[in-house]
């Protein structure tokens, strides 16, 4: 007769931590806060502060009117950008405290504006505004 021999069994224990399902949930919160941060930042309100508008002695003022074609116009006379830069640097020269008052139509691209800021600005003018219509 043959003995019977006992199996033994030797278990190690584990003191590792199974992190791959915490990997998983991890990744996941991480893709929605890729996707959600985006929209997030588009939906801040701000509250702009009032202010009173200041009349602008108007004979000293320059005006550059920018029409819904996008067509700019110094003193209603058509420019390009270029002659836009080159007259008003002339201008700047001859009268350092020259103010631009800038009158742009309301369904023009907002691009095309600041293009002509930038071209104002360039040329060293700092006394800028913006014609807009009183809140009824």
């Amino acid at each position: 007769m043959a003995r019977r021999r006992k199996r033994e069994y030797h278990l190690d224990v584990v003191s590792d931590i199974n992190v791959t399902s915490l990997v998983d949930v991890m990744m996941t919160l991480l893709i929605i806060f890729i996707i959600v941060a985006p929209m997030i930042e588009q939906g801040i309100d701000v509250n702009l502060p009032t202010a009173e508008p200041k009349r602008i002695d108007v004979s000293e003022v320059l005006t550059i009117a920018v029409a819904e074609n996008g067509r700019v116009y110094l003193e209603n006379q058509r420019v390009t950008l270029e002659e836009l830069e080159e007259r008003l640097s002339n201008i700047h020269a001859a009268r350092e405290e020259v103010a631009v008052m800038i009158k742009a139509d309301t369904d023009l691209r907002y691009g095309r504006v600041v293009e002509v800021l930038d071209t104002v600005r360039g040329v060293g003018i700092t006394r800028l505004a913006m014609a807009t219509k009183p809140a009824e």
